[in-house]
């Protein structure tokens, strides 16, 4: 997800924030996720040159990464403060259901849930359009048969695939996207965002 680290950390910058986005890296909080983004960098090199065995644990992998946001969770006390301005912060309940990581975790669980329901429509199988990675050198035409020895579930998409607009249709040259993939990827603007955004009261 190192492409949603670097927005959050840009809308960081542009909301005013950006000498904040340094104390994030004055503890170590911030450290295991810029490791996941170095590893990131690292799968992505593997699959171009055609080395696909790390992918059999790629739900693992990112279940990983997602967890060690909760190294900025317990730092910044994210639970503790709410994404409205408006909310009375005695009350304890209100605060926790709109805090960074509820509405974030809730984001979480719609992206899933879409991306759930695109492949049962095909298969079991997410389809993927691809248009950049062509040129990349990230997907190849025989890659998905290559990685369904690994246990992987993405398909090419074409005509007969349905659910279109849920399935991955957003190409950027190294990976690709579906609507419940960027949904997933709130839960990461978030916390990065609001662990910036109070991070002055945590130097």
């Amino acid at each position: 997800m190192i492409e949603t680290v670097i927005f959050a950390f840009a809308f960081g910058w542009f909301k005013g924030y950006k000498w904040l986005i340094l104390n994030l890296f004055k503890h170590w909080s911030i450290y295991p996720i810029i490791l996941t983004c170095f590893f990131e960098i690292y799968l992505v090199y593997l699959i171009i040159q055609g080395d696909y065995w790390l992918l059999e644990y790629s739900k693992y992998i990112e279940i990983t990464s997602l967890l060690f946001y909760f190294s900025l969770i317990w730092r910044y006390n994210l639970m503790d403060i709410s994404i409205f301005r408006r909310i009375n912060i005695e009350n304890k309940l209100l605060v926790w259901l709109t805090s960074p990581v509820t509405m974030g975790g809730l984001f979480i669980l719609i992206g899933s849930k879409l991306n759930h329901l695109a492949m049962s429509y095909n298969g079991n199988k997410m389809p993927v359009f691809v248009s950049n990675s062509w040129t990349t050198g990230y997907i190849k035409p025989n890659m998905f048969v290559e990685l369904s020895k690994y246990g992987d579930n993405h398909i090419f998409g074409n005509q007969y695939t349905r659910l279109i607009p849920l399935t991955n249709i957003w190409d950027v040259g190294f990976m690709s996207f579906s609507i419940g993939d960027l949904i997933i990827r709130i839960f990461v603007v978030l916390i990065l965002y609001y662990s910036i955004k109070i991070s002055i009261n945590n130097k």
